[in-house]
């Protein structure tokens, strides 16, 4: 298959869900056994490499690199032989709730990708040019100098960008981007679209993102329309609709 799935997920608890971008342990075990039941679990260095057999992959990332990625999804990572990839936050390394260096260079040695977050989470849509190219090339380097590989792939904090933002991301010598866009992906493609999973998304919709059958493409088209929109326009208007739509 020349496309392939891919899912964004933030932080794994133990207990009940908190924030909006946090899932259960429970769910994130849900996630890993509906995707193993529809194809193979990769990072996305993985997905991009075309394998020439039919069976589906499912591009698995985490954003911002909090400790739960160490400590509670690994271990079911390594369980069931699958990989991701975790983007990191270079300014959040070793602060409480976060991953340390040790843990990321842990994460590499266990066959997982680590890419870049950026090194301070900003909003790339309301900095300079040259602060852009700052955060992805500091990030880079650290991250490279913590873990003794490239790193080549990166994502947006907030996934707020535009065309210039995705320049930049090559500019500053990665060779995959991945965004908030849904939908799927080609494996020739630099930019990658990611659908989200958090706190609110039911087992019933989780089963549909998975899937990604032709009416979840077609909400999803018109999910990007409005909520790109409100990103622009109604930032906080945005927040309401995107719980919304994480809900249906």
């Amino acid at each position: 298959m020349d496309s392939y799935n891919t899912i964004v997920l933030h932080r794994v608890v133990e207990g009940q869900s908190k924030f909006f971008i946090d899932i259960t342990i429970q769910t994130f075990r849900q996630i890993l056994k509906g995707s193993m039941a529809i194809g193979q679990l990769v990072s996305i260095d993985q997905a991009t490499v075309t394998s020439g057999h039919a069976m589906r992959k499912i591009g698995l990332t985490f954003d911002d690199g909090f400790s739960s990625d160490h400590d509670l999804v690994l271990p079911e990572l390594k369980r069931i032989k699958a990989t991701a990839t975790f983007f990191i936050v270079t300014d959040w390394l070793e602060t409480p709730g976060y991953l340390t260096k040790q843990q990321v260079q842990n994460l590499s040695k266990a066959g997982m990708q680590i890419g870049s977050h950026s090194k301070s989470h900003p909003n790339f849509l309301t900095i300079s040019p040259q602060e852009r190219l700052d955060e992805l090339r500091e990030s880079k380097l650290i991250l490279e100098n913590i873990i003794g590989k490239e790193i080549s792939t990166f994502s947006f904090p907030f996934g707020f960008c535009d065309e210039a933002c995705t320049e930049a991301v090559f500019a500053a010598n990665y060779s995959i981007c991945c965004t908030s866009a849904h939908g799927l992906s080609s494996s020739s493609s630099a930019v990658v679209s990611r659908n989200s999973i958090n706190a609110n998304t039911s087992l019933n919709r989780i089963n549909k993102i998975l899937r990604a059958g032709l009416i979840q493409r077609i909400l999803w088209y018109f999910e990007d329309i409005i909520k790109g929109n409100m990103k622009q326009s109604f930032p906080r208007s945005y927040v309401v609709i995107r719980n919304l739509f994480s809900s249906v």
